[in-house]
Formats: C-alpha cells, sequence, structure tokens
C-alpha cells in the first residue's frame, strides 16, 4: 500500500511538472531538391532470345557510355529491371506466338538536374525511347541540413508564441519543461510522367534545361513552457 501510494504521488508530480504552457512550434520552408533522377527502358522483340537479348544489351551499354561522357556530377547509373518473356497474341480463334520481347531499364541520377535533358537525348541516339518520370529529391546531407535548420525554425517559433502570450494575458515564461517532436512527411517532388517520344523527335531537338523545382519540408514541435 505504501509502494502504491508513492507511485500515485509521483505521477501527480509528474503531471504537476507537465503543466504550464502548451506552445506548438511550427517550421515549414521550400527547399531546393540537390538531386534528380530519370530512367530509361530499352524493349526489343525478336523470334529468337538471343537477339532481342543482343539489341537491348547493345542499346544499353552505348547508352551508358553515352551518359558517361557527359561527366554529370555527382552520377549514378544502375540497372534497375531486366526481364525477358514471351509475347503472345490472340488472333481469331487461339493465342500466336510472336516471339521473345527483353526489357532493360537503366537509372540516371545526378546533382546536375538541369543536364538531364542531355541524358534524353543521348539515350534517343543510342535508339532507347522510352523514358520514365523523372523524379527531383534531397541528398541524405542535405535532407540532415534542413531538418536541423527546421529545428531552429519551429523552436524560435514557439518561444515567440510563448513570449506573446505571456505579453497578452500578463504573464511570465519560465524554464523549458518538456518538449515533444511530430515531424510531418515531407515527400520529393515528382514531376508529370514523359510522354514517350519518337528517336527522330528527340535526337533533332535541343537538350531542354530541367528546373528542379521546391519540395516542402516541415516538422512541428510541442513545448511546455513553467508559466511564474
Amino acid at each position: 500500500m505504501i509502494w502504491s501510494l508513492l507511485f500515485i504521488l509521483s505521477s501527480f508530480a509528474m503531471a504537476a511538472k507537465d503543466d504550464g504552457l502548451k506552445v506548438q512550434g511550427s517550421c515549414n520552408i521550400k527547399v531546393v531538391p540537390d538531386r534528380g533522377t530519370v530512367s530509361f527502358t530499352s524493349e526489343n522483340q525478336h523470334k529468337e532470345q538471343h537477339e532481342a537479348v543482343k539489341k537491348t544489351n547493345a542499346q544499353v551499354n552505348l547508352l551508358k557510355e553515352k551518359i558517361q561522357k557527359l561527366k554529370l556530377s555527382e552520377a549514378e547509373i544502375k540497372t534497375t529491371n531486366y526481364a525477358v518473356y514471351p509475347v503472345r497474341e490472340y488472333e481469331k480463334d487461339h493465342y500466336v506466338d510472336k516471339g521473345i520481347k527483353v526489357s532493360m531499364t537503366l537509372e540516371v541520377t545526378t546533382s546536375e538536374i538541369p543536364r538531364l535533358g542531355e541524358a534524353m537525348v543521348e539515350a534517343s541516339k543510342a535508339g532507347i525511347q522510352n523514358v520514365g518520370s523523372m523524379v527531383t529529391f534531397l541528398s541524405l546531407e542535405k535532407s540532415q541540413a534542413e531538418y536541423l535548420k527546421c529545428l531552429t525554425v519551429a523552436s524560435n517559433d514557439a518561444r515567440k508564441k510563448a513570449d506573446q502570450l505571456a505579453k497578452e494575458l500578463d504573464f511570465k515564461v519560465g524554464k523549458v519543461l518538456n518538449v515533444v517532436e511530430s515531424p510531418a512527411a515531407s515527400a520529393p517532388s515528382h514531376y508529370p510522367e514523359r510522354a514517350f517520344m519518337a528517336k527522330s523527335a528527340m535526337m533533332d531537338a535541343a537538350p531542354v534545361a530541367i528546373e528542379p523545382g521546391t519540395q516542402n519540408f516541415s516538422t512541428n514541435i510541442l513545448v511546455t513552457f513553467e508559466i511564474k
């Protein structure tokens, strides 16, 4: 019974300690992404599997060479998909084998977002017409730096609100009793799906400079201040 009484008194003490002025500090900023990625898919169909594989590999390897020659800053090139499957089409009252289709997707990522348009032109020259959606995002380093900045903004916001309430309601703000953070989700900016462009159209066009745009970055903190 004694221990139970002590526990109850301790709980009341903790509750009393947390009593005070609760203020939410918010940070909502726009950040320019420092990384961009775009995917290129080579697809070829042939009656013989080895021919479809050969042509697809040749296109992808050629694209790799062209991308490397661009010397994009902090570039990363990786294969994200490779598939080989039979193609069958329904004609009249039965299915007919049309051969084998081979598909391979190459993803190109760089910190030089405006130059991704050059990569698209090189893909066209390599015979790759399927250009996937483009995505911009924050690198881990920039994300961490912006997060710390946002915490500072949220902290200052909470303090200003507390001081303003103290001024209007005639009390003094004491020490901080408790802080709880509730970070908001920050989704990367997405560019709309790019329509697949014909090889001749892309080859004749000049590279388009891609604008990185901005993405929202936010966090919230709930601060409990002592009231004097």
